[in-house]
């Protein structure tokens, strides 16, 4: 019995002790977020999140209901699985902790924001990962050695194009999944890991700080694309060789005398190239034809109206970003440097084309010339753009052409060269400017054009304050798209074998004929452009498919088409249009957010609806719908081509027959909101 007792007392205090403790215990215990409130959470560390207005707590559904599920979630069965919340002008970071909450998560993109700061840790505690799409933001610093460590599903990773620094963590080699990485356009230091996973296809770490020799085994499985403008990078595949190692000398004055000999003989090789430069100074200050050649107007005027001549002897101005409508940017147009007047083609450039025999005609719409005729023409310089250098060159007979010189159109040899650009010379429509003539060297390609005077749609939209600019009314603006997309019509049907029929469709490469009627140019490259090459240069990668999945096709197109006519009628800068989309509007995400809130009115540009004898506005909302509609991040949502058109045409038809303007039958309101009635393809 006294053992008992002792016994009771202890189990009673015991749970007298668990009683008095619980509360505690479960105040401590984590509280179990929702998938709406973790969802919140997430939207909460992002600034500028007005395109997720609808993650809200008062939405009547929730987040993976059937028929209206959040924007941006991929769902299945009710659970979340994927994230897709790219260009969405998001800022701020991730909340790595809001995305721990879904185990499932697959996928998840948040690539074409402004997001920042450090990458967060806790990503790497999402076991399930398949895909992390991360390019063109802002986020910096160093990766964890450890981030790979427990990624091992991990299949996709794309942190290009951000400000990340330090080593590329060895840990790598632990995602044995791993089949695409794209690290380029970073900052990356040090040396390459020895060894990636042997699952790994596809590897780009070009554009970084990175050093030493490329290792043998990353040698033999990717080629010099995949390494590119890493100064300090050596060894095959790459040009540059790495040094040979340096022996320690046995004798170290044996040293100083040759450091002594070798500065000497450093200091007589400068005297002599100071006297030749002294001699070629003078010289050439006597010398008429090497007068300084004409700088081409700002901005990008006449990059893709006329590609590049001949000469090496100077570089245009840099070409700033144009301005917004109303800042004190100025633009003098075509304007001579020092005032010299025109040089001669051929007496700057001997030198750069030497051994050049042949001028290849592909269309004599504008007469035969030969390369003797160019040779003597006085040349301008125009500018340089994504695909080269732009020249203006003005023959005896009067014919003023423009001559594009591009480097990076090595893809396909001399036979299949001329084959393509004797297709483009066949080209016949009042909307696309066809080459005239081409020649073809391995180093450079000269593709010859008629010249246009007033320059693009870019310049006179944003860079140009004067009569052209003046001239953009809302009937310009209609003729000016409606050409456009006849244009690019023609084109997908001319050239459909090709993967992506124009491929570099921007307002920079939208020519304006005298009477505004717009000319395509730079069209039908993709197959000529260097493949590592061409992601730079070719705005149709700049589509969502290609920033997430290096893939273009003819709805490529279509999105380019979409960012134009929004540029075109909102009157901005498109940030599209920036390799680092830092500056410009997002004027596909404006348009989305605008649409959804029935706030077009407040997108379209006030030149041409602040004037008098405005139009309503319907046609215009119409239009801005088809913008919008031709950038749905989905490519399989966006209508064809050739339906583009037509939607294009029957809003032009109906402008013209004002028969939703002012006919009071409810075809628009007087803010521009066009009805009740959102539709893009109503008639």
């Amino acid at each position: 019995m006294a053992y008992i007792f002792p016994s009771f007392l202890f189990f009673f205090f015991l749970l007298l002790l668990l009683l008095l403790l619980s509360p505690l215990m479960a105040a401590s215990a984590p509280v179990q977020m929702s998938d709406a409130a973790a969802l919140l959470r997430l939207k909460s560390s992002f600034g500028n999140a007005t395109a997720l207005s609808k993650w809200s707590s008062s939405s009547p559904s929730p987040p993976c209901d059937p028929n209206t599920p959040w924007p941006g979630l991929i769902c299945f069965h009710g659970i979340v699985t994927g994230l897709r919340l790219q260009g969405l002008g998001l800022t701020g970071t991730i909340d790595a902790e809001a995305l721990a909450h879904f185990p499932a998560l697959r996928t998840a993109s948040f690539a074409q924001n402004s997001l920042s700061g450090a990458l967060p840790a806790a990503l790497t505690g999402l076991n399930a990962l398949k895909s992390l799409y991360l390019s063109n933001n802002a986020f910096s610093g160093r990766l964890p050695e450890s981030f790979f460590s427990s990624m091992s599903h991990l299949k996709k990773l794309f942190l290009d194009n951000n400000s990340f620094s330090g080593l590329i963590p060895s840990s790598i080699i632990n995602a044995t999944r791993l089949l695409e990485l794209r690290l380029d356009h970073n900052k990356f230091d040090g040396s390459l890991p020895p060894t990636l996973p042997p699952s790994i296809k596809v590897f780009n770490i070009s554009y970084n700080n990175l050093t030493g020799p490329v290792p043998e085994s990353l040698a033999a499985l990717f080629n010099a694309s995949s390494f590119l403008a890493n100064p300090n990078l050596c060894g095959p595949p790459l040009d540059s060789a790495c040094p040979s190692p340096l022996h320690p000398p046995d004798n170290i004055s044996h040293i100083k005398r040759k450091d002594t000999m070798l500065i000497l003989a450093f200091l007589v090789l400068i005297i002599i190239m100071l006297s030749a430069a002294l001699i070629f100074i003078c010289h050439r200050r006597s010398d008429p034809v090497f007068d300084t050649v004409g700088v081409g107007i700002a901005g990008e005027t006449n990059e893709a109206a006329t590609g590049a001549v001949f000469t090496e002897q100077k570089e245009p101005l840099p070409l700033h970003q144009p301005q917004e409508p109303g800042s004190t940017h100025k633009s003098s147009g075509s304007s001579r440097a020092g005032g010299s007047g025109s040089v001669s083609v051929g007496s700057v450039s001997s030198g750069a084309i030497a051994g050049v025999t042949e001028l290849v005609m592909v269309n004599e719409d504008r007469g035969v010339f030969g390369l003797p005729d160019l040779m003597k023409a006085s040349a301008e310089v125009l500018g340089n753009g994504g695909l080269g250098s732009a020249y203006k060159a003005v023959m005896a007979t009067g014919l003023s052409v423009a001559v594009k010189r591009v480097r990076d159109m090595n893809r396909v040899g001399k036979e299949e060269f001329g084959t393509e650009l004797q297709r483009h010379g066949r080209l016949r429509h009042p909307n696309v400017l066809t080459p005239l003539a081409y020649h073809y060297r391995k180093e450079e390609k000269l593709i010859v054009s008629e010249y246009v005077p007033k320059g693009s749609l870019l310049y006179v939209l944003h860079g140009d304050r004067g009569p052209n600019h003046m001239a953009l009314t809302w009937p310009t603006r209609l003729k000016i798209a409606r050409g456009i997309a006849r244009g690019t019509s023609y084109l997908h049907a001319e050239l459909r074998s090709l993967d992506c029929p124009h491929g570099n469709l921007k307002s920079g490469n939208v020519l304006l004929g005298a009477d505004f009627e717009p000319l395509l140019v730079d069209y039908g490259f993709l197959g000529l452009i260097n493949t590592s090459q061409a992601p730079h240069a070719m705005f149709a990668f700049k589509s969502p498919e290609s920033l997430l999945h290096r893939h273009v096709s003819p709805k490529s197109d279509v999105y380019c088409l979409g960012v134009v006519l929004l540029e075109l009628l909102t009157g901005k800068f498109p940030s599209q249009y920036l390799s680092n989309t830092k500056g410009g509007t997002d004027v596909v995400q404006w348009a989305n957010s605008a649409i959804a809130e029935r706030r077009e009115g407040e997108l379209l540009d006030p030149n041409i609806t602040c004037t008098e004898h405005a139009p309503s506005g319907a046609e215009m909302v119409r239009l801005l719908r088809v913008g919008s509609a031709c950038t749905d991040p989905n490519p399989e949502k966006r209508p064809e081509m050739r339906e583009v058109a037509e939607l294009v045409e029957e809003i032009a038809a109906a402008a013209i027959s004002g028969e939703s303007t002012n006919s009071g039958d409810g075809g628009g309101d007087s803010d521009g909101s066009a009805g009740d009635n959102p539709g893009v393809f109503d008639g």
